[in-house]
């Protein structure tokens, strides 16, 4: 069999596709783990993006365009 430069490009794209898939599975299965656990840090992670917060105290409400930071003891 004679491979041919466009073969081994098409290759390479499909495997980069398929690591790049991957790659966002663990990211978001580990971060799920992340969040059951509790992890305080993921406040702290540059990768990851609070969008909305689902469980508060009673009587808070939401506010748009505010960076929440940590609150220190």
């Amino acid at each position: 069999m004679d491979f041919g430069l466009p073969d081994v490009a098409a290759v390479i794209v499909l495997l980069l596709i398929v690591f790049l898939i991957v790659r966002e599975i663990v990211f978001r299965w580990r971060i799920r783990l992340r969040v059951l656990m509790g992890d305080a840090e993921l406040l702290n992670d540059s990768r990851v993006k609070v969008i909305e917060i689902v469980q508060a105290p009673e009587g808070s409400v939401t506010v748009d365009a505010i960076r929440m930071v940590a609150v220190e003891d």
